[in-house]
């Protein structure tokens, strides 16, 4: 009786059988994977070379969306600028609406004035101090400190209240045509923050503390702007200390340390009264350009977003093309693979049953 050996050994075979399941397995696994995530497990392995494109456009697309977020949060705060802006011409604008009643001569409500006038320039102060996310946004670049100081609180700089520098200014109160002149013209001063005699008595000193608007050079100062795209910067800073907000801060203190109805005389009365119009009137209307301003700037965040959305969804459309798998293709390739496994198992399980005693 002859004997036929194999050149192949059962250790032989049995590493081969197990190499085999071993990468069936691993495939299995991947093509799960993709099955579960339906993207490519291996992108380098699948794509090679144009696997560069797929990082290049998620690396755009990552970019994009940081656009996107940080975009939501301007538009946000140009929310709140917004409604503070209105918010300070409607309270200068009833107090407004008094005061030209009472133009010439007190008649109805010039008794009350003095506390309207106060109440009004205490919520114009919170309406220019509000922040969000830690960041004031009347303050120019420096965000870190609220912009005014409160009407009744010395400043930590000057050790002076707003209202400490206009009543040592006003007194008791103009009695002559002269003297409310010389007191306007400080008025004046301290609000342009000309005061070169005693630099403390400014309202950049005593009562804004945010950025001032010139440098140390003379030159304007930077705004706060924010980059809203690639190669795009939206200037949007509203300061305190624009000219609206001084004309309107000035009507309002004008009114708040003098009771005007005891004003005796009427030249002087009505002089008074027209500094305070005028300084209402101009806030006012440089509130409302200060308001559009933002609104257009609105406009622009909201057109960008809209591109960036457009954009965003080109990317991540080619980013799929490139990363996706079919998942009817996936399912099949996992279906195959299982049928592969589970025949292979079966060949080993027959072939572990197998011995020499059994031929013998």
């Amino acid at each position: 009786m002859g004997w036929t050996i194999s050149r192949v050994s059962s250790l032989q075979l049995n590493q081969f059988n197990r190499q085999h399941v071993a990468r069936a397995t691993e495939a299995l696994q991947r093509a799960g994977q993709e099955l579960a995530t339906g993207v490519k497990a291996d992108l380098f392995a699948d794509l090679g070379p144009r696997a560069a494109i797929a990082l290049t456009l998620r690396a755009r697309e990552e970019n994009t969306q940081t656009y996107i977020t940080s975009n939501q949060l301007l538009d946000s705060k140009l929310e709140a600028m917004l409604a503070s802006v209105d918010a300070v011409r409607g309270q200068a604008n009833d107090v407004l609406k008094n005061t030209l009643v009472n133009a010439s001569r007190p008649s109805t409500g010039a008794n009350a004035l003095q506390s309207q006038a106060r109440a009004a320039l205490e919520s114009t102060i919170a309406s220019l101090n509000i922040s969000y996310n830690g960041d004031h946004l009347f303050s120019g670049t420096a965000s870190d400190r609220a912009p005014l100081t409160r009407w009744e609180e010395a400043n930590a700089n000057t050790g002076l209240s707003p209202q400490q520098a206009l009543l040592d200014i006003v007194g008791s109160g103009p009695t002559t045509l002269p003297e409310v002149e010389a007191m306007i013209d400080k008025i004046d001063a301290f609000f342009d923050s000309s005061n070169t005699a005693d630099p403390d008595r400014n309202y950049e000193a005593t009562f804004f503390n945010g950025t001032p608007l010139l440098d140390a050079s003379g030159g304007a100062s930077n705004r706060v702007s924010a980059r809203i795209d690639e190669g795009q910067k939206l200037v949007y800073g509203v300061q305190a200390n624009d000219q609206a907000f001084r004309d309107t801060l000035k009507g309002l203190a004008m009114l708040s340390v003098t009771d005007v109805s005891e004003i005796d005389d009427e030249a002087v009365y009505a002089r008074w009264m027209e500094a305070v119009n005028n300084a209402l009137s101009d806030g006012i209307q440089g509130g409302l350009q200060s308001a559009s301003a933002i609104g257009f700037n609105q406009q622009v965040v909201a057109v960008t977003q809209t591109q960036l959305n457009d954009m965003s969804l080109v990317q991540r459309t080619q980013i799929s093309n490139y990363e996706s798998v079919d998942p009817y293709e996936a399912a099949t390739k996992v279906s195959n693979l299982e049928t592969q496994l589970q025949a292979s198992y079966s060949v080993t399980a027959r072939l572990s049953q197998l011995t020499l005693l059994n031929y013998l």
